[in-house]
């Protein structure tokens, strides 16, 4: 049943109007911060549907920053419609699921002082087979570079698991100008962010753009990842 049951659920996802899908085998989140597995959210959990939604390139690329803002908080409540449509249909298919939400900031551990979302959606489209993380942290995919937005449904049904991504998107020490495209330095050359330093920027404008809170999201090595990306391929 597990093949058959992982290309219905591609199927579905389709429909409901995603552009990539995967399934990623949850015994692999062995890595993960504690409470930050698949089991953690849904006992017995045996795989993380990874879906993604790309931004068009002019938002990414052209937009002021409202309108690329915007943009973020309407496809991350499109993302989250589709999770909840397709936790639905599983259901009815006989099979508990959770869809996890994309729009942040939803921390599992926000009390504490933690940036983590309750599950890496990154991590799961990595673990799914939609592409790589970059030093940048985001996710590089083949057709899309850095514009997929994605959502992730942990499920515990009988599925066949994708292959994780094995390719090379990511230009490495080629390139480099995510790195020196941050305007506070948070990246690092090794592929590590500090997350504290890149939230206080994109929230130095609160008090002028309060219904979006500030300007929500900086993306420049978003944007300068996805033009060499794209056109690299």
């Amino acid at each position: 049943m597990g093949k058959s049951l992982s290309n219905k659920i591609k199927v579905k996802a389709k429909e409901l109007g995603v552009s990539v899908v995967g399934i990623a085998d949850a015994s692999l989140y062995r890595e993960a911060p504690e409470n930050h597995r698949p089991g953690d959210i849904l006992q017995g959990a045996t795989g993380v549907i990874s879906i993604g939604i790309p931004l068009s390139r002019a938002v990414l690329q052209e937009a002021w920053p409202t309108q690329y803002t915007r943009s973020i908080f309407s496809s991350t409540v499109l993302i989250d419609q589709i999770c909840f449509q397709l936790s639905v249909w599983l259901e009815s298919q006989g099979v508990d699921s959770i869809p996890i939400p994309s729009r942040g900031p939803l921390y599992m551990e926000a009390l504490s002082g933690n940036i983590l979302g309750d599950l890496s959606h990154k991590h799961s489209a990595m673990l799914a087979g939609l592409g790589e993380i970059g030093i940048n942290t985001l996710l590089l995919n083949p057709d899309y570079g850095t514009r997929l937005m994605l959502g992730s449904v942990v499920i515990n049904g009988d599925v066949l698991p994708d292959r994780p991504f094995d390719g090379s998107v990511c230009l490495g020490e080629k390139c480099m100008k995510c790195v020196t495209s941050c305007p506070v330095g948070a990246l690092r050359p090794t592929g590590i962010i500090d997350k504290v330093r890149c939230a206080k920027y994109y929230r130095q404008f609160q008090d002028l753009y309060f219904e979006t809170w500030g300007l929500y999201a900086c993306r420049s090595c978003r944007s300068v990842c996805s033009k060499i990306v794209e056109k690299s391929q």
